[in-house]
């Protein structure tokens, strides 16, 4: 009797290998092809001899084969496959016997994840690089049927799955139609970008429940993929748009993983709606999910032709510690955003001097918005000029510059100030954060830290910051 096996690949790079594109539509088209990657992924296995897919997201897909003779049929044409579909989109596969069970796969899966791959450049340092990636700037052409360059291949099918796919819904488009989006970035009204990433928080320990059943993962894969889908759904309703069409360009929405590229003014409420509805939406379905989960989510805003891939960087890297401050926090915080304006593309560590605010019940605390409309009231020159001061080290100015901002507020205005800097866990002494509480959580610790950074930049980006004197 023949042994069955587990077999398990995974994209790496998702995120960056879409908003790498040298054109717009180039990410959108991306997206399309990462998220047609389930049905091709299926139908190669299946043709190959799988008995069955127990879980397939956009760039995941684990299945179970009779025997090794199919898996090494699949496996040794997946790649080939996968780069034909998406050029330069790299892929990571294992398995192992059934009999060691899901644990193991994962094990292994994450060896391979680890071993470096060699990677050759199609041109020399010389070559000119486009600004918006930093790749190569080889431009592919227009109409073509052929494929001269790796970059042209990886180009020309973005572009393909664009044209082909722009009107069907997608899990990435929360069940819309992509025609149902204003995609170009530059057709939007004026202003910066926000690239949002938010991630789900304890998958891992969840799996290890189904480690040793295969139907149980399939039943667990269903329902995460319906809550991020209903809590998308939410999310989006909150978005400008113009006409019956949303101001957003989806890049990834699959399992527990969001990235979306939306007006900065929205991305607060958008991944508050999304980490609300995401929470509600996973207690709702905790018999196969083993409960309520929690997520993290990072938010970097930049102008709109700084290099989105760049960015998503930092946005990944704010959502890795939102995620490790719900676990600070614990049960009472269903999730964590980290906020960041990057201004120059030479920014240091994107989080330091960044909180992390804590998504309370199912809404986020109301002493955020507070504070908001308290900096409103408030001379925005002057807690600028406090505020770079702080973030130059320049202690005793900065100390002057908030008793002087004090002595001409009126009493009133900066009372309801230092009320709403007492209410997030500030100091109204000095506007500063000192340790991690029920609101706020440092996270980067030693390094200086005042809710006034967020709430100026939110009020700017929100509408309307008060005057200029």
């Amino acid at each position: 009797m023949s042994q069955s096996y587990l077999y398990r690949y995974e994209t790496k790079g998702i995120q960056k290998w879409i908003l790498g594109g040298r054109q717009l539509r180039d990410l959108a088209g991306g997206s399309a092809l990462v998220e047609g990657l389930t049905d091709v992924a299926e139908a190669w296995a299946r043709r190959a001899g799988a008995e069955s897919v127990l879980q397939a997201t956009a760039g995941a897909m684990t299945a179970r084969f009779p025997d090794l003779q199919s898996l090494e049929t699949f496996a040794g044409w997946w790649p080939l496959a996968l780069d034909d579909w998406a050029p330069g989109l790299r892929v990571v596969q294992a398995w192992v016997p059934e009999g060691e069970g899901l644990d193991a796969l994962h094990r292994r899966l994450a060896v391979r994840r680890n071993v470096p791959e060699v990677t050759g450049f199609e041109a020399g340092p010389w070559v000119l690089r486009t600004g918006r990636s930093g790749e190569h700037a080889v431009p592919h052409p227009i109409r073509s049927e052929g494929r001269s360059t790796l970059q042209d291949a990886g180009a020309v099918a973005k572009e393909r799955a664009w044209e082909l796919t722009r009107r069907k819904p997608g899990h990435t488009t929360a069940g819309l139609g992509w025609d149902r989006f204003v995609v170009d970035v530059d057709a939007w009204p004026d202003g910066p970008v926000a690239v949002v990433h938010a991630d789900g928080i304890g998958i891992g320990r969840a799996l290890l429940r189904v480690a040793r059943d295969p139907e149980g993962l399939s039943r667990f894969s269903v329902a995460l993929a319906d809550v991020t889908s209903e809590a998308l759904g939410k999310a989006v309703e909150v978005l400008p748009r113009r006409g019956d069409r949303f101001l957003a360009r989806p890049i990834v929405a699959a399992g527990d993983d969001l990235t979306y590229l939306v007006p900065a003014g929205s991305a607060r409420v958008f991944v508050r709606e999304w980490l609300a509805a995401f929470r509600a939406a996973s207690a709702s379905r905790q018999d196969v999910l083993g409960g309520a989960m929690a997520a993290g989510a990072g938010i970097v805003t930049v102008h709109r032709h700084f290099p989105f891939a760049q960015a998503y960087d930092w946005a990944e890297e704010l959502c890795t510690k939102a995620k490790s401050a719900v676990r600070e926090l614990g049960e009472g915080c269903a999730g964590v955003i980290a906020m960041q304006r990057v201004t120059t593309a030479l920014a240091a560590d994107p989080a330091e001097g960044v909180l992390g605010w804590c998504l309370a019940g199912d809404s986020m605390p109301d002493a955020l918005d507070d504070l908001v409309d308290a900096v409103r009231g408030l001379p925005r020159g002057s807690l600028r000029r406090w505020l770079t001061a702080i973030e130059d080290g320049r202690a005793e100015e900065a100390r002057k510059l908030w008793e002087r901002a004090r002595e001409v507020a009126r009493p009133e205005v900066w009372g309801r100030l230092e009320q709403s800097l007492l209410a997030v866990g500030a100091q109204p002494a000095d506007g500063m954060v000192s340790r991690s509480g029920i609101r706020v959580v440092l996270l980067s610790p030693g390094t200086a830290a005042t809710p006034l950074r967020d709430a100026l930049a939110l009020a700017h980006l929100e509408g309307g910051a008060g005057h200029d004197a």
